[in-house]
């Protein structure tokens, strides 16, 4: 294994542990590759603005991968380098459906998380994970309607989100989509949800598109994940490193397995070469 010129890394189940903090393991670590001249990025589905302050913090990140490949973003020129989103001809039928079944429904809009106010109130009884509703809480903002929310601010969506209370619908759900809406991308990060974004947002996507831009190979970058939506990200980096917390399909992928989240495996990992 080749010292990587680039380094990219998944947050939740990967970077950040379980009560979604950075430790001072996985902090020093980072740092230290980037003392070395190596190239960080967080490859995320969130947006910058939920991100954890201790992470928008860090001095040395500069490329951001924000909801699952929708936005590749340079901070230091408040420069776009990538966009895949969702467009209005799309958005509405995608929400007649799913607003038709036992389910919450947010989104990401111009980098800001949505949430109808319905689902909001009922977080509880839709999002079965503690602390995946505890930030779902912090990091969507209750509208009156979703719809109307969308269609003020431009019509296009970056990301929908959906919680499911009982794990057995959301199988339907995925065979529905896949057949009636095939050209959209679905993949799983936090416990009971489903992620669905643009054909071209994907992280592995991006990750070429940042690659073209900085003139590195993929060959040349290490990529950590643990979820579905780190899939094509792993499988197009030159290392791809999954956590012992995967995804069985990201297990599979992957050119290494790290110890899990819980055990600061990306600095387990990343101490290898820096």
């Amino acid at each position: 294994m080749q010292t990587p010129k680039l380094i990219l890394t998944d947050l939740d189940g990967t970077l950040l542990r379980d009560d979604k903090r950075l430790s001072p393991a996985n902090r020093t670590a980072l740092e230290r590759a980037a003392a070395r001249g190596c190239q960080v990025v967080l490859a995320t589905g969130r947006s910058y603005a939920s991100l954890p302050g201790e992470l928008r913090a860090l001095p040395f990140l500069r490329y951001f991968i924000f909801m699952n490949g929708a936005k590749v973003y340079d901070l230091a020129e408040d420069r776009v380098l990538y966009r895949a989103e969702i467009g209005p001809e799309t958005v509405s039928p995608l929400l007649d459906f799913l607003e038709s079944q036992d389910l919450s429904v947010d989104c990401y809009l111009q980098d800001r998380g949505y949430m109808e106010r319905t689902y909001y109130d009922r977080l509880d009884y839709y999002v079965r994970d503690p602390i995946a509703r505890e930030h779902s809480r912090r990091s969507r903002t209750p509208v009156t309607s979703l719809r109307e929310t969308i269609q003020t601010g431009g019509g296009s969506v970056q990301k929908f989100q959906c919680f499911f209370p009982r794990p057995e619908l959301e199988l339907l759900v995925r065979d529905h989509l896949r057949r009636d809406f095939p050209g959209l991308e679905l993949s799983t990060s936090l416990p009971g949800n489903l992620e669905i974004n643009a054909a071209g947002a994907t992280k592995g996507a991006a990750l070429l598109a940042l690659c073209q831009a900085l003139a590195v190979s993929p060959a040349e970058a290490a990529a950590f994940g643990d979820g579905t939506n780190d899939l094509t990200m792993i499988q197009q980096a030159g290392t791809g490193v999954a956590m012992a917390n995967a995804a069985p399909e990201v297990l599979a992928a992957a050119d290494l397995v790290a110890p899990s989240n819980q055990e600061d495996g990306v600095a387990q990992v990343l101490a290898r070469w820096f």
